[in-house]
């Protein structure tokens, strides 16, 4: 039986993993053209999801696009349009495959 204080903790654990990977954030090459500029990321999945350490976050707003990244993971975009602000924000050269 998982009780409400078992799920706390777990949930508390799996936010603590997450925050503390590295993030880096990505170039905007449109800004959004809504009212939400840097408004706060909405919790939702990333567009990517590797098996890495490293998060690769929209440089408009801060919500996840590329979730866990490795060294030899790859994208096969060279931009991508944040589903949370609708910002444009283009990868680094060396995550695009």
């Amino acid at each position: 039986m998982v009780t409400n204080a078992l799920r706390a903790k777990i949930s508390s654990r799996d936010s603590e993993e997450q925050s503390s990977l590295p993030t880096i954030p990505l170039k905007v090459t449109r800004p959004s053209s809504s009212a939400a500029d840097h408004a706060a990321p909405e919790l939702g999945k990333p567009l990517f999801r590797g098996t890495g350490d490293t998060d690769y976050v929209c440089g408009n707003c801060g919500a996840v696009i590329a979730a866990s990244m490795g060294p030899s993971q790859r994208v096969i975009l060279d931009t991508a349009t944040c589903s949370a602000c609708g910002a444009e924000n283009e990868f680094p050269p060396h995550l695009r495959a």
